[in-house]
């Protein structure tokens, strides 16, 4: 009888979340599509006597924390919009990372950075790789090769999947998704950044503040925060509206994630042992603590071709539901 009715409370539970779901895409997707419409008319009209490209897509980047439902939701979105005639392609940042022999030489070559010994941080990206894709999704005239990244290779430290397998997008695109767990995050200015720090060092580093990032110096953090820099310049202004899955404490990624691998392990596939688990959360924390204060309160950097608000924020509780929604910016 437990059993049967465990299976009740599972199919129950998965209902919830298939309607939270569809209202998630539902609200996003009717964002997105007010926005194309905004491009569509900016791009028909003519500026100084020139006519502008009529046919860029509408680029949109979706910022949310690990484990928040991103992939979830671009996949929800793809076929929302596609369902109404939207031609639509989406790829992650996870994409664009270093190949694994890149990786390799960075870490060598950043020995004293433990940040930057695995994939995640920014400077573990390939840049030039993710401004050439989205450049040419733009041009939209002919088919575009989509980077693909393969987590599971070289014993989970993971590779770019080769040329002949990633897949083609053919042209014409209306919109482009691109979501990534740190994608828009931005450089802190020295004033800032010393802010930080002493946020950081503050108490003899006991503070509960910014606690995630006390155990790496403060060179460390810097290398990190400048790196940023890179993606603001090369691919944050060829993004024309986002879409940010909001969470109020950065710790919840590591409950997220564990209850990932705990879905892993329960079906008999690879996961990561709690300390394990641990040790890879970790390194990604100190760039939410560095970079979730400024995202707040100066908001993301975009094209700026489109009127504002340019921001659609969700608001997610601990259970990842959606408490709020507002327009940011």
């Amino acid at each position: 009888m437990t059993v049967v009715l465990s299976s009740l409370e599972r199919v129950r539970r998965s209902k919830v979340i298939e309607q939270a779901v569809s209202n998630r895409v539902q609200r996003t997707g009717d964002f997105i599509i007010r926005k194309l419409a905004q491009k569509q008319k900016l791009l028909s009209t003519t500026s100084n006597g020139q006519v502008l490209n009529s046919v860029a897509p509408l680029v949109v980047g979706i910022n949310g924390a690990q484990g928040s439902g991103k992939t979830t939701l671009v996949r929800g979105l793809v076929e929302f919009l596609r369902a109404r005639n939207i031609a639509t392609v989406g790829f992650s940042l996870d994409d664009i990372y270093l190949t694994h022999r890149e990786q390799q030489e960075l870490a060598e070559t950043h020995r004293d950075n433990p940040l930057l010994q695995f994939r995640g941080q920014a400077g573990t990206h390939d840049v030039e790789l993710g401004h050439r894709t989205l450049t040419a999704l733009l041009r939209n005239d002919s088919p575009v090769d989509i980077p693909a990244y393969d987590k599971s290779l070289n014993g989970g430290y993971g590779d770019r999947v080769p040329l002949a397998e990633w897949q083609t997008s053919t042209p014409p695109i209306d919109v482009v998704l691109f979501e990534g767990w740190s994608l828009g995050f931005r450089a802190l200015d020295d004033r800032e950044f010393a802010h930080f720090i002493e946020q950081v060092r503050r108490s003899g580093g006991v503070s509960v503040l910014c606690k995630h990032s006390q155990k790496y110096s403060d060179q460390n953090l810097r290398e990190i925060n400048e790196n940023l820099v890179k993606y603001e310049g090369m691919l944050y202004p060829l993004i024309d509206a986002w879409v940010y899955m909001r969470v109020a404490d950065a710790d919840v990624v590591y409950r997220w994630r564990k209850e990932q691998e705990d879905e892993l392990a329960a079906t008999g596939r690879p996961s990561l042992s709690d300390k394990q688990l641990e040790d890879f959360v970790t390194r990604f924390l100190p760039a939410y603590e560095m970079a979730l204060g400024k995202l707040d309160n100066r908001g993301f950097i975009s094209s700026g071709l489109l009127p504002a608000p340019d921001t659609l924020r969700m608001h997610l509780d601990l259970e990842r539901n959606v408490v709020a929604w507002d327009h940011k910016f």
